[in-house]
């Protein structure tokens, strides 16, 4: 190809190389030059054009397109028509895609002026996806550049799709007395949500003491029943090969495949064999919704691919997954959990002793006609949240009794003495797979109204990968409350201890921070002592 100046009687047959603007019309950059077009160029006065002129052994962007992407798709299940020398490829159904990787590289080498793109190793697509595009970059491309590459791709498959199945699966979950049955069933609620979104359903499930024997009965029980794919969730992490877990298995005759992955977070998951079934030993990451190594192993799986020690070796390339999901749900995926998952949780803390208020209880202490927990609450449930909560631990009977009448979730946090952080897990504990977000809110801020929450939620829920976004009010700078945080933070959220609050991970995620400014300052007024809450009074009494 050769681009040149002509005189529009000799382009026809040639490709505008630039657009032009003609007293009725536009004439765009890579159109064909025909012979009504001539006529018409010739009628406007224009002298030269500037033209991509085929040499003889081109071929047309299109053409080649066509020819290569024939190739590569030989049954015709994937590839869109040309189009401006590009053809994509879209998947018929729920799949995982696969590729060698030398080869994707050896076509891109044959010349600069094809260019194939595709997305990662086994990613998740679903229906109608983009697998890879395929663009000729030139108007016009060397005949024997298009045949060098279909010679390449005629020897091998580009590329396969495998289809995720469904499959029979059952969970088993096993608990130790002192544990919360509420981390049970939010870690079912994760595992069912997770299996939808791959087309699948939880067949059965149990919940048993963490004992020996009670868990090889269980395990019999699946797979005498037909499980394909048993699940074990145990009440403490697997540690090695002779754990709980690990010995179940093979005192049922089976065997362990792999214990141990590489892919952050999911390290500690086991794999193992009893006859056609396999059984994963669940990491404990597993309880959240957070993309981990035991995704990929489940996806896998269902799309009947051989897990053995290289497949697993092969996932530590891409498997430190860090904050920010490496391989995450494919786009129309993604779209169908955030429809579950849009909802945000309101929690009220209310579980301290407020020792600097004296021995008065704060949350009960009159603002206006009532306790000042109670227009807290009141507030929470005009606002446009999905569903609210309260934390309670001291004198628990005494703040229940002045929200009795009232729609809210009452969480009882035994642990309170050992500060906000346990209020924050009792929280978290309640939550299922249907909340993308949580805003936490202090239960001594007498000045937030409900409209203070809805400014707060809408800001949060107009910013972009909000998942992974902590929105923030603030006042002439000073950060205050209540806080929203997208479900990337729940796990760590929930590994705080002591007396400390969400606060202290603000400084190790400053990218996540989505600070709002607000035109008052009671997001940042609470009420610790007697002299906070009295300056309160007298300030909300002067702005009367």
């Amino acid at each position: 190809m050769k681009i040149e100046n002509l005189d529009p009687k000799e382009s026809k047959g040639s490709i505008l190389a630039q657009s032009y603007n003609l007293s009725d019309r536009t004439l765009s950059k890579g159109t064909y030059v025909s012979e009504a077009m001539v006529e018409l160029l010739t009628k406007e006065n224009v002298k030269t054009i500037l033209c991509a002129v085929p040499q003889e052994d081109d071929m047309h962007e299109d053409t080649a397109a066509e020819a290569i992407s024939k190739a590569i798709d030989r049954n015709q299940l994937y590839s869109e028509e040309s189009s401006t020398g590009r053809v994509n490829f879209r998947t018929p159904t729920l799949s995982l895609v696969r590729y060698d990787r030398d080869l994707i590289k050896k076509l891109n080498l044959v010349d600069e002026s094809i260019a194939f793109s595709i997305v990662e190793h086994n990613q998740l697509l679903a229906k109608n996806d983009l697998i890879a595009t395929l663009k000729i970059i030139p108007f016009f491309v060397s005949k024997i550049c298009v045949e060098r590459v279909v010679s390449l791709i005629s020897k091998n498959e580009l590329f396969e799709i495998h289809r995720l199945e469904e499959k029979k699966i059952d969970l088993i979950q096993t608990y130790h007395n002192w544990q919360k049955k509420s981390i049970f069933k939010a870690t079912s609620n994760v595992t069912k949500s997770r299996l939808e979104t791959l087309g699948c359903t939880l067949k059965k499930e149990r919940l048993i003491p963490h004992d020996h024997k009670l868990l090889c009965s269980e395990i019999k029980s699946s797979i005498d029943s037909g499980a394909q794919i048993l699940l074990i969730s145990g009440a403490s992490a697997i540690t090695d090969r002779s754990d709980f877990i690990p010995k179940a298995i093979l005192s049922e005759g089976g065997e362990i495949i792999q214990y141990g992955l590489a892919v952050d977070p999911g390290n500690l998951l086991l794999i193992g064999q009893i006859g056609s079934a396999t059984v994963i030993g669940m990491p404990g990451c597993a309880r959240s919704p957070k993309l981990n190594g035991f995704d990929w192993v489940l996806q896998l799986l269902l799309a009947d691919i051989p897990i053995n020690k290289d497949e697993l070796a092969d996932m530590g390339a891409g498997g430190l997954l860090m904050e920010i999901a490496s391989r995450p749900l494919p786009r129309a995926l993604a779209k169908s959990v955030n429809k579950r998952e849009k909802k945000i949780m309101g929690v009220i803390l209310a579980a301290g002793n407020s020792t600097r208020m004296g021995k008065d209880n704060k949350l009960l202490k009159k603002f206006g006609d009532a306790p000042l927990i109670r227009n807290t609450v009141i507030e929470m449930l005009k606002s446009d949240l999905d569903s609210c909560s309260i934390v309670l631990g001291y004198q628990s009977d005494k703040v229940a009794d002045v929200i009795k009448d009232l729609n809210i979730n009452l969480i009882l946090n035994p642990l309170w003495k050992e500060g906000q952080a346990s209020s924050l897990k009792a929280a978290l504990n309640t939550l299922d797979s249907t909340y993308s977000d949580i805003l936490i809110m202090l239960g001594d801020l007498p000045g937030i109204k409900s409209g203070h929450i809805n400014r707060i939620i809408e800001e949060h829920l107009l910013t972009n990968n909000r998942k992974s976004k902590i929105t923030i009010p603030s006042f002439k700078g000073q950060k205050g409350n209540p806080v929203i945080w997208g479900k990337s933070f729940f796990y760590d959220l929930s590994n705080l201890d002591g007396d400390v609050g969400g606060r202290t991970l603000f400084s190790e995620h400053p990218a996540a921070i989505n600070l709002l400014e607000m035109d008052d300052p009671w997001v940042v007024t609470d009420t610790d002592t007697p002299e906070d809450f009295e300056n309160f009074l007298n300030k909300s009494i002067e702005g009367q």
